[in-house]
């Protein structure tokens, strides 16, 4: 063996006594089950990810009605009967056709921005329609 032999086993421990350290202290945290979780917060003003999947009541409001309008086609689910504060809108193809002006109709029979319930009616034969209204 020569002399750069000698030298490439000092350079590959030294490497070694360096690395290996940094690598078990990095690695500890992952054998005591300490790493991800409920109650790892990734920044100092981030919400506990436990807070973000815990469901909490959002309020239908008359925007939700109009974007349910808006985005209505002839796909749409049964019943395709909407009563607003009683104006009815039917989504056939007259709505479809003339939809700004039938959207115009449902904003003039609801208040801006204000909570709203939804009801679904439904007999034997199925929905019938569904009922928006001012809470």
């Amino acid at each position: 063996m020569n002399i750069d032999d000698y030298i490439d086993y000092l350079v590959t421990i030294l490497l070694l006594a360096l690395f290996i350290p940094i690598t078990v202290s990095n690695m500890i945290p992952l054998y005591n089950n300490k790493i991800g979780g409920f109650d790892v917060q990734i920044e100092k003003t981030a919400l506990k990810t436990q807070g973000e999947i815990i469901p909490y009541d959002k309020p239908f409001t008359s925007h939700h009605t109009m974007l349910m309008l808006a985005i209505a086609d002839v796909y749409s689910a049964d019943p395709d009967i909407i009563e607003i504060n009683g104006t009815t809108i039917q989504i056939d193809e007259a709505f479809l056709g003339n939809r700004i002006s039938a959207l115009q109709n449902a904003y003039a029979a609801m208040p801006t921005v204000e909570k709203m319930s939804v009801e679904l009616y439904v007999d034997s034969n199925g929905p019938r329609k569904w009922v928006i209204k001012n809470e």
